[in-house]
């Protein structure tokens, strides 16, 4: 279903109306599942969320369940290598961010969600504009650049903890 690559997190939606059909399938009446469901997840990596409109949400994959597997780091200045997604909500689909190693520098592309994936991306942070060393200055550059953009100015440390926080996805 998924080729070689089995996606990092995976997930199951079961509605209310779901709930009691399997209890009985499990055995149990639907209260008594609904608690089995709630305890299961003190014994098994996963999630269980119950949402307000009735909708159970089990989470479970790789990354819950695969003991082996390296808790994701975050990105500090001395693992940086490679290409970021940026995190950040309403901005998080197409922005990146890296270092530029024959060069010796950071670089961030900054797109909005609303933008076309194509399309030139909104804020460029390259040289020789920026010259950005760190990636304390890069938070505080793209913080900069995205104000005019944002109802409420984001402060430069919430834009690196949303650069730096470890991916699930990558």
């Amino acid at each position: 279903m998924w080729g070689h690559e089995i996606p990092e997190i995976m997930g199951l939606d079961v509605t209310e109306t779901d709930l009691p059909a399997l209890a009985a399938r499990a055995g149990f009446a639907a209260e008594e599942f609904r608690q089995q469901i709630r305890q299961l997840k003190q014994h098994v990596k996963m999630d269980v969320l119950e949402h307000s409109n009735g909708t159970w949400e089990i989470v479970y994959g790789p990354s819950y369940t695969d003991k082996h597997s390296p808790i994701p780091q975050p990105v500090t200045e001395e693992n940086v290598g490679g290409l970021h997604d940026f995190a950040m909500p309403g901005w998080e689909r197409y922005s990146t961010w890296g270092w530029e190693e024959g060069l010796g520098h950071f670089y961030a592309q900054i797109i909005h969600n609303s933008d076309d994936r194509d399309a030139t991306p909104r804020i460029w942070i390259t040289p020789p504009r920026y010259v950005v060393r760190t990636i304390d200055e890069l938070a505080q550059v793209i913080a900069d650049e995205i104000a005019p953009y944002e109802p409420i100015r984001v402060p430069a440390s919430i834009i690196k903890m949303y650069m730096t926080k470890p991916s699930l996805s990558r």
